[in-house]
């Protein structure tokens, strides 16, 4: 086994344990979840539409492209869901666990393309695995709280909703890093760029008319605070992310472009 295998799934079980943490911490303040939830998920929508516009679009444009469209098409599938679900379901409890779903799944389909990043940078060599990972992993905490307040308050019992978060948030990226470590080499980076852009628009939808509807009933003062404090938590993570990554440019000579991409000596990339 390489050591870029082996530091891929130390990288992905790290982020799993962040998620677990994440239940945990969240199972021994219920109460104050409970009560808290509308200004929670404010503040997950602050850091949700900051984290696709400040980070997941500009990567993706960088990448494929078309990825400008695929963002409208991630934005309108989304959008095009919550309205089917909320017209084509006759039981109220019903069309609310779905529309807590589709968020939720996607999520997940983010989570795992950090799995694949991961694979892809240890791949390259190690210190920009770890630096890279080092803001991925950052956002696993507030990822897997959103998708626990999202089922929560979709009807689903704390224990399915504890059980689907970890799920969608923590083992997908685990799962990916070991399906995409042996194939690092060959991932496509537009590829990714596409799935980016889908999943950005995706996250738009729900950061926008799901997670910041919850403002109104957390009370404008407190939601708007909530919201502000979510974007900005996400800006301090996404600069945080960008200047390790152009320090990881200016240390190895790289060329100006993500820093999970694939490069050759050749150039060509």
């Amino acid at each position: 086994m390489s050591a870029a295998y082996l530091l891929t799934l130390g990288l992905g079980m790290t982020a799993a344990l962040v998620c677990a943490a994440a239940l945990v911490l969240v199972h021994r303040a219920r109460s104050f979840t409970r009560e808290n939830a509308p200004l929670f998920a404010a503040f997950s929508g602050g850091v949700v539409v900051t984290l696709a516009l400040v980070k997941l679009i500009p990567e993706a444009l960088s990448l494929h492209p078309h990825a400008g469209w695929l963002v409208l098409v991630g934005f309108g599938f989304g959008l095009i869901l919550h309205v089917l679900v909320g017209t084509t379901m006759q039981t109220r409890g019903g069309a609310s666990r779905l529309r807590a779903l589709a968020p939720v799944l996607a999520i997940a389909v983010h989570s795992s393309l950090d799995g694949t990043v991961y694979a892809v940078t240890a791949a390259i060599d190690p210190f920009t695995a770890i630096s890279t990972a080092t803001g991925l992993i950052l956002h696993e905490m507030p990822e897997t709280l959103i998708c626990f307040l999202l089922l929560q308050r979709g009807g689903f019992t704390d224990r399915s909703a504890t059980l689907l978060a970890f799920l969608a948030a923590g083992a997908t990226t685990l799962v990916s890093a070991i399906i995409s470590g042996p194939f690092a080499l060959s991932v496509d980076p537009s590829l990714l760029g596409a799935l980016f852009a889908v999943v950005a628009g995706l996250l738009l939808q729900v950061g926008a008319s799901h997670l910041l509807g919850e403002t109104v009933q957390a009370g404008w003062l407190r939601g708007l605070g909530a919201v502000f404090a979510g974007t900005a938590v996400a800006a301090v993570m996404t600069l945080a992310h960008g200047e390790r990554h152009d320090h990881d440019q200016h240390g190895h000579g790289g060329a100006d472009m993500p820093d999970f991409r694939l490069t050759d000596t050749s150039g060509d990339l």
